[in-house]
């Protein structure tokens, strides 16, 4: 997120859940992406003030929307943050966010990267530091395949089977709420995080698979100590 002072060209930005846009693309707690820097403003119109301005492929989820003014529907959108201090709540518009077919599984500290360099090769996915206990969520609905041990890596993990050869795997988890074989729904609580495994400390250890493959999930490299959030939507561009 960049500070409002020092945004130059972004896109329009200003955005309850109301009825009074006639086509509501998104639901509350509907995971989004911002596709060009946009404004994050206190009220929706561009007649109010502008908190901030969300950095192109910034990640967030729909609180409330939508409101139409000056021409553009207009959703509240709570953002990804630099860090809790400066994390941001506030509306933008709709014709620069889009829905994410995946979001992030639990609010927290970015603590490694996917291309955090380890002498076995890069870190296959994303790593999210929170207390012991913090609910994990389904970031897709899909079918549990695999509920599963590993005592020198993941520790307690689920492995969840999505459509389009994609799978989801939630790794380190204290507790494990779901059984293989079972159907879930996006958003649904199916473990908590923990240490399990070869871990140095409470975290969820996040990948995305398609076809068997690891995907890249942002965020980038210098990112870590950013602080994102449950819900949160991944940037689609990435994967």
């Amino acid at each position: 997120m960049t500070a409002a002072a020092s945004a130059a060209a972004t896109a329009t930005g200003v955005g309850a859940l109301s009825d009074t846009a006639s086509a509501a693309r998104f639901n509350e707690y509907s995971s989004v992406y911002t596709t060009e820097s946009l404004s994050v403003r206190s009220g929706p119109g561009t007649g109010y003030s502008r908190k901030a301005v969300a950095d192109q492929y910034t990640g967030g989820y729909v609180v409330g929307g939508p409101q139409s003014a000056n021409g553009y529907t207009w959703w509240k959108v709570r953002y990804n943050e630099d860090d809790t201090s400066s994390a941001v709540t506030g509306w933008s518009a709709g014709d620069w966010l889009v829905h994410s077919d995946f979001s992030y599984p639990a609010t927290g500290t970015v603590t490694s990267t996917f291309y955090d360099g380890r002498s076995s090769g890069n870190h296959g996915g994303v790593d999210i530091a929170n207390d012991t206990g913090t609910n994990i969520l389904a970031t897709r609905g899909g079918t549990v395949s695999t509920v599963g041990w590993d005592g020198d890596g993941y520790g307690n993990y689920i492995i969840i089977d999505h459509s389009g050869g994609y799978q989801t795997l939630y790794a380190h988890l204290s507790n494990v709420f779901v059984s293989r074989g079972e159907s879930v729904y996006w958003d649904q609580h199916i473990g908590d995080i923990g240490s399990t495994g070869n871990s140095t400390g409470p975290h969820v250890h996040y990948e995305i698979r398609h076809n068997g493959t690891r995907q890249y999930v942002p965020p980038s490299e210098e990112s870590e100590g950013n602080y994102y959030f449950a819900r949160s939507g991944v940037p689609k561009v990435y994967y």
